[in-house]
C-alpha cells in the first residue's frame, strides 16, 4: 500500500469516526432519535426544501411515544417537538429563550431587515411598532381597497369565462393575479392590473421570489443549514434574493413614498401606515422607521402575502370542488349575508361569515402555509418534568402539517370537514392543535389581512359560480418540493359554472 492510499484510508476512517460521534448526539443527550444512515445520515431522505418528509417520519415513528424526537439535518441536530404541551412552551410560555426563527446570520441592508427574518434584539421593537398597523380597526381602513381588487377579479373572471365555452380555469393562476393585485393596492399604493395581464413586472417579481432556479434541493437546504457556507457562497455573488427584487421593490417604494410626500397624497393602505411610522420621530428626533425599514416591511408584506394566501383560495375551492354539500352551505351563507346588507360585501357583513371562516381554518389545517415552524434556542432550556437540556443554538421544528393530520387530535384527518371548527369543537382541542398562523408573540402579524383577502376572494367567486372538478384534475394535489411553503405541484384546473 503506498502512501497516497494510506493517506486516503485514514481520512476515509477520520470521516467515518467524525460522523459516527455527530450521529451520537441525541443518543448522548438521551432524547431518542429517527434512526440514521451510518454514512448519510438524513441525506437521501431529504427530498423538498421543506423537509416534510422527514418530520413525517420522526411523527409516524414516534408519536405517542415521546414527547422529543432528535434527528439530523445534513449533520446539524435538529430536535422535532411531538408533543403539544411543550410546543405551548416554546411558542409561548418560555418564549424568550425562543425568539429567533432562524441561525444567526450577517443581514445587510436593503429588503432583508424585515420582521420575519430579524432575531430578537431587533426584532422585538420592530413588532412593537408594527402591530398597532394590523389591528381590526386597520384592516377596517383596508378593507375598500381589496373590494376595489375583487371587482376586478369578477371582471376578468366573467371576461375568461365568456371565452372559455368549456368552463374550465387555471385557478391557482387566477388568484395569484388576484392577490398580486391586492398587495400591490395595499403595499405599494399602485396598480398592477396582473389580472388584465398575467405579464406584468409585479406578477413576474412576484413568481422570482418563490419559484427561483435552486441549483437542488439539497444544495439548498445545505446553504441554510451551515451559515458558514452561506456566507462562503455570497463570495460567488449568492445572494437569498435576486438583485433585480431587491432592486425593484426599494426602487417601487422610494418613488412612490416621494411622490405621496411631496403630493401629500393619503391611500387606505399599508404603505401609507409605513410613511406615518416614518415620519413620526420620539423625543430625541429619531424617525420610529428609517427608509430601509419601510422597504423591508413591505417587500415582506408583499412576498407573504401574495402566494400564501393565493394558495390558500386555490385548496378551498379545489375541496370545495370536490365537496358539493360544503359548497353549497357556504354559499347560502355568503348570499344570505349579502343580501341582508343591500347586495353589497361590507366589512361588517364579511365578519358575519362564519361558516366561511371554518372553511378557510379548515384549509389552512389540510394546507398549512409551513410544513414546521422553526426556532433557534437562545439559552439552554431544560425540557419540563426530565433531565434533558437543549442547548442554547438548538434547531426546533415543530412539525405543523403533521399535527395538523394526527388522527389522535383530528379524527379522519384527510376529510375536509369545516365543522371541525365550531367554536364548542376548537374547545374539546389543546390550544396550539391548530398553526396554520403560527402561534405566541411571532405567530403570523398579517393573519387578519391574510384572512381578509382569502375571504373576499372566496366571496367574490362563491356568489356568482359554482365549482366542480374536471376530469383533468386529480382528486389529490401534490404539494411541490422546491418551494419553502407549501403550494401545489403543477396547475390545479377547475370547472366553473355561472349561477
Amino acid at each position: 500500500m503506498d502512501i497516497f492510499q494510506v493517506i486516503c484510508l485514514t481520512l476515509f476512517l477520520l470521516l467515518i469516526t467524525y460522523l459516527r460521534y455527530k450521529y451520537q448526539y441525541w443518543q448522548l443527550l438521551g432524547v431518542p432519535q429517527l434512526k440514521m444512515n451510518f454514512i448519510f445520515g438524513n441525506f437521501f431522505r431529504i427530498k423538498s426544501i421543506h423537509k416534510a418528509e422527514l418530520f413525517h417520519e420522526v411523527y409516524r415513528e414516534f408519536r405517542g411515544k415521546a414527547n422529543l424526537v432528535g434527528t439530523y439535518i445534513f449533520t446539524q441536530p435538529i430536535a422535532v417537538v411531538l408533543d403539544l404541551d411543550l410546543v405551548k412552551s416554546i411558542l409561548i410560555k418560555d418564549f424568550h429563550k425562543f425568539t429567533n426563527r432562524f441561525v444567526q446570520r450577517k443581514i445587510g441592508s436593503g429588503v432583508r431587515n424585515n420582521l420575519f427574518s430579524l432575531h430578537g434584539e431587533k426584532w422585538r421593537p420592530l413588532r412593537t411598532k408594527l402591530t398597532p398597523t394590523f389591528t381590526s380597526a386597520k384592516m377596517k381602513f383596508m378593507f375598500s381597497t381589496v373590494v376595489v381588487v375583487a371587482r376586478q377579479l369578477e371582471e376578468a373572471f366573467s371576461a375568461h369565462m365568456a371565452k372559455t365555452p368549456s368552463g374550465h380555469v387555471q385557478i391557482h393562476d387566477v388568484m395569484g393575479r388576484f392577490t398580486t393585485d391586492v398587495i400591490g393596492h395595499c403595499a405599494f399604493g399602485v396598480e398592477c392590473n396582473s389580472l388584465k395581464d398575467p405579464n406584468v413586472e409585479f406578477r413576474r417579481i412576484g413568481r422570482r421570489i418563490f419559484y427561483p432556479n435552486y441549483l437542488s434541493i439539497r444544495l439548498r437546504t445545505f446553504m441554510l443549514t451551515y451559515p458558514v457556507v452561506f456566507e462562503f457562497m455570497k463570495l460567488f455573488n449568492y445572494k437569498e434574493y435576486a438583485k433585480e427584487i431587491d432592486d425593484f421593490i426599494v426602487q417601487l417604494v422610494r418613488d412612490t413614498v416621494r411622490l405621496r410626500e411631496e403630493q401629500n397624497i393619503q391611500r387606505n393602505d399599508f404603505l401609507n401606515m409605513l410613511i406615518e411610522l416614518k415620519n413620526t420621530k420620539d423625543v430625541k428626533g429619531v424617525p420610529a422607521m428609517s427608509f430601509d425599514e419601510v422597504a423591508s416591511q413591505v417587500f415582506v408584506f408583499f412576498a407573504a402575502g401574495f402566494e400564501t394566501s393565493s394558495s390558500n383560495i386555490t385548496f378551498g375551492l379545489f375541496e370545495l370542488a370536490k365537496n358539493s354539500r360544503i359548497q353549497e352551505k357556504l354559499r347560502a351563507e355568503i348570499l344570505s349575508v349579502l343580501e341582508k346588507h343591500n347586495g353589497e360585501l361590507t366589512y361588517e357583513g364579511m365578519m358575519e361569515m362564519t361558516y366561511l371562516d371554518q372553511v378557510i381554518t379548515e384549509t389552512l389545517r389540510k394546507y398549512p402555509v409551513l410544513a414546521a415552524l422553526t426556532r433557534i434556542a437562545t439559552d439552554d432550556f431544560k425540557i419540563p418534568d426530565t433531565d434533558i437540556t437543549l442547548k442554547k443554538g438548538t434547531h426546533i421544528y415543530i412539525p405543523a402539517k403533521e399535527i395538523h393530520y394526527d388522527p389522535e387530535i383530528y379524527d379522519n384527518p384527510e376529510e375536509f370537514r369545516p365543522e371541525r371548527f365550531d367554536p364548542e369543537e376548537v374547545e374539546k382541542r389543546h390550544p396550539q392543535a391548530f398553526l396554520g398562523f403560527g402561534d405566541g408573540p411571532r405567530n403570523c402579524i398579517g393573519l387578519r389581512f391574510g384572512r381578509m383577502q382569502v375571504r373576499v376572494g372566496l366571496i367574490t367567486l362563491l356568489k356568482s359560480y359554482r365549482f366542480s372538478l374536471p376530469e383533468q384534475t386529480p382528486t389529490e394535489l401534490e404539494i411541490s418540493k422546491r418551494t419553502t411553503v407549501l403550494v401545489p405541484q403543477t396547475e390545479v384546473w377547475l370547472k366553473a359554472e355561472k349561477l
